[in-house]
């Protein structure tokens, strides 16, 4: 197949799970044969068109034209402020994607990541390209204050698209809520290169030198968090959890990696606590696997999460994981709870303090049972969430999608 992703993340310009989703599945799809190309944003000093392991990337520069549609703009539209520009760039680089594929060799599907690829992904449509719609959030998701122009253009792009993949089926259950028909959504739990995050590849000289260079000792129990700083990762109440938590295991220390609108907050709060080692430097893949190894537990409180990568890294490392699981959650779909035959973690709510440090103070309380956790989780991964198995059940509906259009 020849398959066109709208994506305004790809690498370089990765911000978070979408770039690194993005540029995982577009590997393994291509690996299996198929002809994928990016087209994504572009940047001065990036090259327009380039191929990574078979995949071809297209980078689309957007042309500012905020000066001459301002005034053909709605109060709803101008009320964007500052943000307006984003939006103009965002139209501007969806118009130029759309020309770009329509210009080249037919495709057999077009794949828009999230309301962002959206406008172009329908146009291509129009033009009698298949479509498919990959939800990886909503707003109505991720702001408390949703843009109803946004959540007008993700059910627009639901009902237009001839299938709707998304990540999780608690991510489902909210696309229906929007009126969308259940029988057009398809559900498709992300995959993790289990080969790449794996315990095996860890080199104990060098997770030594990590854990010196934080100053960590042997009997330190290290709880991780690795992730965008952001309110709706659940860093606030995770900060306020930890007070708790070291009260009981004296030994407990929280390790933050990631960078966010809630840095210089972070920076200052631990200062305060003094258990809290802050890092906002960017770090590698091979750089985050190692943090991963360093770790006894990594904690996502997530408040919304529709899926969570980086809990399934984790697991992949064979790390067990305390999540925020209650309302919209993928994050519940990757950690079984200690109620179930295998547990790999414990399940909490991300908006309370208080059941964070209860989920914490569980895992850390039996040392064994908490790297027999961590056992579970790596199998888990081995058997339901490799790359390779996310790949081939993707293209499967990738499959479905082109056919409902010849």
């Amino acid at each position: 197949m020849r398959v066109a992703y709208f994506s305004t993340e790809y690498p370089p310009l990765v911000y978070g799970g979408l770039g690194v989703y993005v540029e995982s599945i577009s590997k393994a799809l291509a690996s299996l044969g198929q002809e994928i190309s990016v087209f994504t944003w572009g940047k001065e000093g990036l090259k327009r068109h380039e191929v990574f392991e078979k995949v071809s990337a297209f980078r689309e520069t957007p042309v500012p034209m905020r000066d001459g549609m301002e005034i053909f703009l709605s109060p709803e539209a101008l009320a964007w402020g500052s943000g307006l520009d984003f939006l103009m760039d965002l139209l501007s680089y969806n118009q130029l994607a759309a020309a770009d594929l329509l210009g080249e060799e037919p495709f057999d599907l077009c794949v828009a990541h999230d309301w962002l690829g959206l406008p172009g992904g329908m146009a291509v449509k129009r033009a009698g390209v298949s479509l498919i719609y990959h939800v990886h959030g909503l707003e109505i998701g991720r702001s408390d204050n949703p843009n109803p122009q946004l959540v007008a253009l993700e059910r627009k792009g639901a009902l237009t698209a001839d299938i709707v993949l998304t990540v999780s089926y608690a991510m489902k259950l909210q696309i229906v809520s929007m009126g969308v028909p259940e029988e057009k959504i398809r559900v498709c739990h992300h995959g993790v290169d289990a080969e790449f995050f794996n315990p095996e590849r860890v080199d104990p000289a060098k997770l030594q030198a990590l854990r010196d260079r934080y100053g960590f000792g042997e009997e330190d129990q290290i709880v991780l968090f690795l992730g965008r700083l952001e309110p709706v990762k659940g860093l606030v109440q995770l900060f306020s959890a930890m007070s708790e938590v070291v009260s009981r295991h004296p030994k407990a220390k929280l390790l933050v990696v990631g960078r966010g609108s809630l840095e210089d907050w972070a920076r200052e709060e631990a200062k305060h606590l003094g258990f809290v080692t802050l890092v906002t430097d960017f770090i590698d893949p091979e750089e985050k696997m190692y943090h991963y190894a360093l770790a006894d537990l990594s904690v996502f409180p997530s408040l919304y999460e529709p899926f969570g990568i980086v809990a399934l890294e984790a697991a992949a490392m064979g790390k067990p994981a305390v999540v925020g699981a209650s309302g919209t959650s993928g994050l519940g779909e990757i950690v079984e709870n200690p109620g179930q035959v295998k547990p790999t973690g414990v399940h909490v709510d991300g908006r309370s303090p208080e059941d964070i440090a209860w989920g914490i103070n569980l895992a850390l309380e039996d040392p064994e049972r908490l790297k027999e956790w961590g056992r579970n989780a790596r199998a888990r991964v081995e058997q339901e969430f490799t790359l390779m198995k996310a790949a081939k059940r993707t293209l499967a509906i990738y499959e479905e999608a082109a056919a409902s259009r010849s």
